[in-house]
């Protein structure tokens, strides 16, 4: 399995923070939310690609054993272009990683030993619990197949997920039509189960204030257990 971390936009609305370095490369707490990821996901992964654009070359200077893919004219697109460049690349099993968000290892673990478990017939994605109707949202059916993703009542994404090589033509398919949008729009078009993430073993860092949330949660507070109960 292969690891591609979506890090090609600035994070806008990060303000200063995000001024010379995409949002992945900012430090928290002594760490960027790169660093963070590439622990989390070690156990789980033979590779990892990261999908740059905005400021390339500044956040290549973070970067040592990761291929990258350069996105070009990355203002134009959202980070289904930013999937569908990585997957054209890459013939495995795909664990797919927003670049603002922190996890413990443990939900990683969860989530690859949930996709092996399915045999690849189908992707998993990360979703956390309860309906939403705030952000975009991910919709499934009782047995925890996606059937829809939007603006709609659903459990919120988690910005991680696991794609199967075995839909991976189709799922670029999906994210070539959706080149402009966000790359969800593949999990309803092709069979994604759905995998709880626990939300204090999750973080997003969308605003500086999630910074300052972010600096009091367990998960940087330089706990040695990250695990949570399954």
């Amino acid at each position: 399995m292969r690891a591609v971390i979506l890090a090609a936009g600035r994070g806008s609305r990060m303000g200063d923070a995000t001024e010379d370095v995409p949002k992945a490369f900012i430090e928290v707490e002594g760490k960027t939310l790169y660093e963070r990821q590439r622990e989390a996901i070690a156990d789980q992964v033979d590779g990892v690609t990261v999908v740059l654009g905005y400021e390339a070359e500044n956040a290549r200077e973070h970067l040592s054993s990761a291929e990258t893919v350069v996105l070009d004219h990355w203002y134009e697109y959202d980070n289904a272009e930013s999937l569908r460049r990585a997957l054209a690349g890459i013939d495995d099993d795909v664990l797919v990683l927003n670049g603002d968000i922190v996890l413990s290892p443990s939900v990683v673990g969860r989530l690859v030993r949930r996709y092996e478990a399915l045999g690849g017939a189908y992707n998993v994605v990360g979703c956390l619990p309860g309906v939403q109707t705030e952000h975009t949202a991910i919709r499934c059916d009782d047995a925890g197949n996606v059937v829809e993703y939007g603006m709609i009542p659903g459990h919120r994404h988690a910005g991680v997920g696991v794609l199967s090589r075995r839909h991976r033509e189709e799922a670029m398919d999906v994210l070539d039509r959706n080149c402009e949008d966000w790359y969800p729009h593949v999990y309803p078009e092709t069979p994604t189960k759905r995998v709880v993430v626990p939300s204090e073993s999750h973080l997003e860092i969308n605003r500086p204030e999630d910074l300052e949330t972010a600096r009091e949660q367990p998960l940087l507070a330089g706990q040695t257990e990250w695990d949570v109960a399954p």
